[in-house]
């Protein structure tokens, strides 16, 4: 027997699934309503025969003639005749919003938590400190043809006169120092200047954070978070909610969160602070109107190192500094944008090509396939998915082989509570559908990789 290991693959959009017997015929259905019906004649489905079904879903497309000739646009959306017993397998996948990357240098609520060893870094006056800062990742590559790289230096000031040996000073000049430097790096903030709103598209956030003078270095009540001069105050309220509820801090207990501008650190007592650098890069998207399949969109989260280093920019002098992965950073699952693509491939293999030409796109209905409407696919919006892998066998084939054709349906619904509800319906169905021929066993669900942590201890959205 030949074997082909592709699948061809046909991408439906559901937006109201119709419980099976509820509509008798597929010309029925509305624009994103989706139904099971029998495979032969197209009327309503049972749930209790083992027998061939399709799976049809109303046109997004508002005429069904283009000028007096073609026709057949508003033709509900029908799968290959599906025999239950040819499923080799089903299964789910939940879409999961991008996980920037968050890492820590120093003492900072995460690394307090995390159960790190002790991370108050001590620094000394009349030095300079540096610290090597790498981001990686597509959208580094595509504004520099490089990965970002930067070194950024602090003095902590002079000693006093009387001094004899160099003596402590307070971590947080040294840290708001790295911050200043990152913000002034167009480098490291990917092309903008301190100028700018660092909320526009920077690679980076740096949010410094410092402790309590009296607390004995604990990163508690009393705690301020000192984030970018310019932040939203939304911004800053709601670092506070995400700080104090990774700490546990409740009541009258909470952190301060402030900006570089409005904050001047004490002279040292016993406070510890850390440096918190948070990926925070968005990408510039184009509306539907003038929207090309060919549009890059990146779905890699810039992944973040640091480092200190001495004066040669070697790191290995120096292990004294706590830096640690909060979150390594995950890419999104489900994304409006690659649904988008794949629904209009899809279209074009029915002979309803996505025109590239915005006035025979306006005319050919192409515009109908994207939007936030019944049926149409939203570019911002995340999708769950649901697929069908069947085949459909060559009993006659003329080249005297028994062969196999398989075909891969996706089935794409919003990530939402009204989205999932419509998808369990139709998963529901299905399962009663397929386990009438004892075949069951082809279910299952994908799982992602991994994930950051629920509640992050710093961030810097509102």
């Amino acid at each position: 027997m030949a074997y082909f290991n592709n699948a061809f693959k046909k991408t439906i959009v559901l937006s109201d699934y119709v419980a099976v017997g509820a509509l008798t015929t597929t010309a029925a259905l509305t624009s994103g309503q989706m139904g099971m019906f029998n495979g032969h004649n197209w009327q309503a489905a049972t749930l209790d025969e083992c027998c061939q079904f399709i799976l049809a879903t109303g046109s997004p497309y508002q005429s069904d003639k283009i000028g007096s000739h073609h026709g057949g646009y508003q033709a509900s959306i029908k799968t290959k005749g599906i025999n239950p017993r040819y499923v080799t397998k089903m299964w789910t996948q939940n879409a999961h919003v991008a996980q920037n990357a968050i890492l820590h240098i120093g003492k900072t609520p995460y690394t307090q938590t995390a159960g790190t060893a002790d991370c108050c870094p001590t620094f000394l006056c009349g030095e300079n400190y540096h610290l090597r800062i790498d981001i990686k990742g597509s959208p580094a590559l595509r504004m520099l043809n490089h990965q970002a790289y930067g070194e950024v230096t602090a003095y902590t000031g002079c000693c006093a006169d009387a001094t004899v040996a160099p003596v402590a000073v307070n971590p947080a000049v040294v840290m708001l120092g790295w911050q200043e430097q990152i913000l002034d790096n167009p480098i490291l903030m990917g092309g903008l200047n301190n100028q700018e709103d660092p909320y526009s598209g920077a690679f980076i956030i740096p949010v410094v954070t410092v402790s309590a003078a009296g607390a004995a270095g604990v990163i508690g009540d009393g705690a301020t978070l000192v984030y970018p001069t310019g932040t939203p105050a939304a911004v800053l309220t709601a670092g506070v909610t995400a700080t104090n509820t990774h700490l546990g801090l409740v009541g009258p207990a909470t952190v301060i969160a402030t900006t570089a501008d409005a904050y001047t650190p004490a002279a040292y007592t016993d406070e510890c602070a850390g440096l918190t650098l948070v990926g925070a890069f968005v990408e510039t998207t184009f509306g539907d109107c003038t929207f090309q399949p060919s549009d890059f969109y990146g779905v890699e989260p810039l992944r973040l190192y640091a480092s200190e280093v001495d004066l040669n920019g070697d790191p290995c002098e120096f292990t004294g500094i706590c830096i640690a992965d909060e979150c390594k950073g995950y890419q999104a699952e489900g994304l409006g944008e690659t649904v988008a693509r794949d629904f209009i491939l899809s279209e074009s293999y029915r002979q309803i090509p996505f025109a590239t030409d915005l006035r025979i796109r306006e005319i050919t209905q192409g515009n109908d396939m994207l939007g936030a409407g019944a049926g149409q696919v939203d570019r911002t919006a995340l999708y769950d998915h649901l697929y069908i892998l069947h085949t459909v066998p060559r009993f006659n084939n003329p080249s005297g082989t028994f062969d196999n054709d398989q075909y891969l349906i996706d089935i794409v619904s919003l990530s939402t509570v009204a989205g999932k509800a419509e998808r369990d319906a139709l998963l529901t169905d299905l399962q009663a559908k397929i386990g009438t021929c004892g075949h069951l066993d082809c279910m299952a669900e994908m799982t992602p990789l991994g994930a950051c942590p629920a509640n992050p201890s710093i961030i810097v959205t509102s």
